[in-house]
């Protein structure tokens, strides 16, 4: 029974300048450069120590397609690392890095095959003499492809027990991406391939995992806070009229997480360092020997809140933070620190001695406890105040967030009521 073993990887982006960083702290700068070129070393790590059959890139190697010389010396490097073990490449070209940006003098290592641009073009990897997986891809002329392309996968010509297709472009809502190459899922499931190893979005997903699997592994080391939470590749297996398996592979050097931190309650200005330890801990798949690079947002309502808002108290919290960090082999580097915190004030208490607010309070409850008129009230507010264009891209709002927007406003109306704010 025919079986193979790949990781599956795109959006490298080799080379990210991160010019604005480079402005401000360029040790930071260099580090995250550096950490982008390591994360693909790191999938090299994994492709030799897994033995893997091939290794996939489904586009944009380069963050630029004028990029450098150096990156591409890099790059072609570490393919030679497999080329040593027999370990071959296939990868396409995306937006970022169309094969006409690429340098002619470069020589890729014999073990790789870069598809072209003019159709889609098929290649059969044989595995002890006998094919056992067509291989379909095709890369970007240029850097810009607003057509969709899977009209062009056909499974067709030489067989194998196993067929894989390529492809950089947007499957659904691009988020933040370039609408590039769009195209819908039922226009690829039943084309009969059994892996589609897709490329273009930064946010690893197994959109589907059989018949076929279809799969975006993201970026494989985030570049920004638009690029939050693990970041990696796919280790794959494919058998012949088996189920995939598709296991994540964490790549990255540095995680960037934005983390909500609630002060409620908290009296003790030296109990920060540890509450965003604490908070750092607790995020999903958190590793020790990770560096994090974080934007913070203090919550709650807390005795520090008067000193926390204080100007430029933040700034030096950071800064304090900060001290010899970079020095240390996985750092907790503080970007931003955001006050979202309220004055401790005792409502309870401060109710009791007036009557207004006592009242006040009452109707805060009774619309908590009327979920249609508080509904309308906001909705009415809504139409006031912002445009209907505006309106029409609103999201519709939940229970929850009626709640969430009736207690906030409880809490600005009765800070300033009461003096604290």
């Amino acid at each position: 029974m025919a079986g193979i073993k790949f990781i599956h990887t795109a959006d490298l982006h080799l080379d990210t300048p991160f010019k604005g960083l480079s402005h401000w702290n360029t040790e930071l700068a260099s580090f995250l450069k550096n950490a982008v070129f390591d994360a693909f070393h790191n999938i090299i790590d994994r492709c030799l120590s897994e033995d893997v059959d091939f290794l996939l890139i489904s586009g944009d190697i380069f963050d630029s397609d004028s990029g450098s010389l150096a990156a591409q010396l890099k790059f072609t490097s570490e393919l030679k690392r497999l080329s040593e073990k027999n370990i071959p490449v296939y990868f396409i070209c995306g937006n970022h890095d169309p094969l006409n940006a690429w340098l002619p003098s470069i020589q890729l290592p014999g073990n790789t095959y870069r598809f072209g641009a003019h159709e889609v073009q098929q290649i059969l990897h044989e595995k002890e003499g006998k094919p056992v997986v067509s291989l379909h891809g095709i890369s970007y002329p240029d850097k810009v492809v607003t057509e969709n392309l899977t009209s062009q996968y056909i499974l067709s010509g030489p067989m194998a027990p196993l067929s894989i297709a390529l492809l950089h472009g947007t499957l659904g809502n691009p988020g933040p991406h370039e609408q590039y190459a769009p195209f819908k899922i039922e226009e690829i499931t039943s084309k009969g391939f059994d892996y589609w190893a897709l490329g273009h979005i930064h946010q690893n997903n197994v959109i589907r995992e059989e018949d076929p699997a279809i799969v975006y592994p993201g970026n494989p080391q985030g570049r920004d806070f638009g690029e939050t939470g693990v970041k990696g590749c796919y280790l794959v297996e494919l058998q012949e009229n088996n189920r995939p398996n598709i296991s994540f592979i964490p790549t990255q050097l540095v995680r960037f997480e934005e983390l909500s931190i609630d002060l409620s309650g908290e009296v003790a200005v030296d109990r920060l360092y540890d509450k965003i330890m604490e908070a750092v801990q607790s995020v999903g798949g958190h590793d020790d020997n990770m560096s994090y690079f974080l934007r913070i947002t203090f919550t709650g309502r807390t005795a520090l809140h008067q000193q926390l808002r204080v100007q430029g108290e933040t700034e030096q919290l950071i800064k304090l933070f900060n001290e010899g960090q970079l020095g240390r082999k996985a750092f907790t580097w503080i970007d931003k620190i955001i006050v979202h915190t309220r004055p401790d004030t005792d409502f309870e208490k401060l109710a009791r001695g007036n009557e207004f607010i006592a009242d006040l309070r009452d109707s805060f409850v009774n619309l908590d406890q009327q979920t249609p008129v508080l509904e309308e009230k906001i909705q009415s507010l809504g139409e006031q105040f912002s445009s209907q264009a505006a309106r029409k891209e609103l999201p519709e709002l939940s229970l929850q967030d009626y709640q969430e927007i009736l207690q906030k406003a409880e809490g600005m109306l009765l800070d300033q009521l009461s003096g604290d704010e």
